[in-house]
C-alpha cells in the first residue's frame, strides 16, 4: 500500500526572544544575509510588547486537530519556511519513513510569488511525489467563520452605530501587479464574498494592506495606517479582519491589535477585531475539505530549481545591460528609478529579473 502524507507548513517564528534570537530568524528570512542591528532591534522589540508569538503553539493544535481528524489516513507533518524544523528536513524524515506521495497544505489561504512560491522551492525529493495545494481562500467554513465573527461584533458592539469593516492583508510589492500575481484579486475577492455574506453595502467596507518591511521596493497601497490617517471624518467604529492570516501572529498582534489599535484611540474611535480561526472547528473543517477536495490531483516530482526562483537572492548579473526586450517590459517604477538615479545606481533584484525572463519566454 502507498504511503501518503499530508506536509502542513507555515512561514516560521523565532525559537526564543533574545535579540540573537530575532537576528537568526531575520536572517533566515532575507536569505542568509543579517539585517542591520537596528532593525534587528526594532523586530525584536515589537515581539517584547506582545510578549513573544504563539504561532508555533497555535499551529501544532492545528496539525494534532488535522492529523486526529484524518484517523491515520495519512501520515501528518509540520515544517516551517524560516524556522525549525525545517522544510527540508521534515522531507528527509519524510522519505526516512518510507512516504512516497505528499500533499502539501501551506497556512496561508492566499497564492503569491511572495509566500506560497516561496514554499515551493524547498519542496523536492527523489522518492515522494507531492501536489501542493495553491490556495484555499474560497472553502465554505474558513468564509463562515468570518462572516459568522464579523457578525457577532455587529450585534454585540455596533448595534445601531455607524461602523466600517477593514479587510486587511500582508502587503506586497507593487510589481505584483506589472506580473500579474493572483494575490491581489484573491485577496480582492476573498472581501467581497465576506461582505456580500453579511450584506455590506461597498460604504461600509475597504480593502487595506498592512505589514510591510522595507526591501527598497514601493508597496501596494493604501497601507491600513496612512488610511486611517488620510480620512477627514470616521465611523463610530472600525472592526478590523486580516483576511491573510489564519492564526495570531506578530502581524496581528503588534500591527494590528497595536498600531492600529493606539491609532483608532487617538482617533476617538472604536477598535475591535474578529478572533482569530486559531483552533476554530471552523477552520479545521475548511483544512480537512481542502485536502479532500485535492485528493484526486496529480501528484508529481517536483523540481522546483524549474519552476521558482529566491526572490529576494542579490544576483551577481544585477547591474548587467538589458536585452531590448527586457528593457520594454521593466517596470515603470525602475525605469522611473534609472531616469532618476543613472543605470549604474540602479541594482535590479534578482526575482524581477527572472520574472522578465519567464514573460519573454510565454510570450514567444
Amino acid at each position: 500500500m502507498t504511503k501518503k502524507a499530508i506536509l502542513m507548513m507555515t512561514f516560521g517564528s523565532p525559537e526564543g526572544y533574545t535579540f540573537e534570537d530575532i537576528a537568526e530568524f531575520f536572517t533566515n528570512i532575507r536569505r542568509g544575509v543579517r539585517p542591520t542591528d537596528q532593525e534587528i532591534q526594532h523586530l525584536h522589540d515589537n515581539y517584547q510588547r506582545i510578549g513573544g508569538s504563539p504561532l508555533q503553539r497555535i499551529t501544532r493544535a492545528e496539525v494534532e486537530l488535522v492529523k486526529e481528524a484524518l484517523k491515520g489516513e495519512y501520515a501528518v507533518y509540520f515544517a516551517n519556511k524560516f524556522s525549525r524544523p525545517f522544510i527540508p528536513d521534515v522531507i528527509k524524515q519524510m522519505e526516512d519513513d518510507g512516504i512516497e506521495e505528499c500533499i502539501c497544505l501551506i497556512l496561508e489561504p492566499h497564492y503569491s510569488f511572495y509566500s506560497v512560491m516561496g514554499y515551493e522551492k524547498f519542496i523536492t525529493s527523489q522518492t515522494i511525489k507531492f501536489h501542493i495545494i495553491k490556495e484555499w481562500y474560497q472553502a465554505e467554513d474558513l468564509l463562515r467563520f468570518w462572516e459568522e465573527e464579523i457578525r457577532k461584533i455587529l450585534q454585540a458592539k455596533v448595534k445601531d452605530e455607524s461602523f466600517k469593516v477593514i479587510f486587511s492583508a500582508h502587503s506586497v510589492p507593487v510589481l505584483a501587479l506589472d506580473f500579474e500575481d493572483p494575490y491581489i484579486d484573491q485577496i480582492i475577492e476573498n472581501s467581497q464574498l465576506i461582505a456580500n455574506r453579511l450584506g455590506l453595502a461597498p460604504s461600509e467596507y475597504i480593502n487595506t494592506w498592512q505589514s510591510e518591511s522595507d526591501i527598497g521596493l514601493p508597496w501596494i497601497k493604501p497601507d491600513v495606517l496612512e488610511y486611517l490617517r488620510d480620512q477627514t471624518t470616521h465611523p463610530q467604529h472600525y472592526i478590523f479582519v486580516p483576511i491573510s492570516f489564519i492564526s495570531e501572529h506578530i502581524e496581528v498582534l503588534f500591527d494590528n491589535d497595536v498600531e492600529c489599535q493606539e491609532l483608532c484611540q487617538e482617533l476617538g474611535v472604536a477598535y475591535h477585531r474578529p478572533p482569530m480561526p486559531n483552533t476554530d472547528s471552523r477552520l479545521i473543517a475548511a483544512l480537512l475539505a481542502t485536502i479532500r477536495q485535492h485528493e484526486a490531483e496529480e501528484l508529481r516530482y517536483m523540481h522546483p530549481e524549474e519552476t521558482t526562483f529566491d526572490e529576494l537572492a542579490p544576483s551577481e548579473e544585477s547591474n548587467q545591460i538589458l536585452s531590448e526586450t527586457e528593457e520594454l517590459q521593466m517596470p515603470e517604477f525602475v525605469k522611473k528609478l534609472i531616469e532618476k538615479k543613472g543605470r549604474e545606481n540602479v541594482k535590479m533584484p534578482y526575482f524581477i529579473k527572472k520574472m522578465l525572463e519567464k514573460r519573454a519566454q510565454e510570450s514567444k
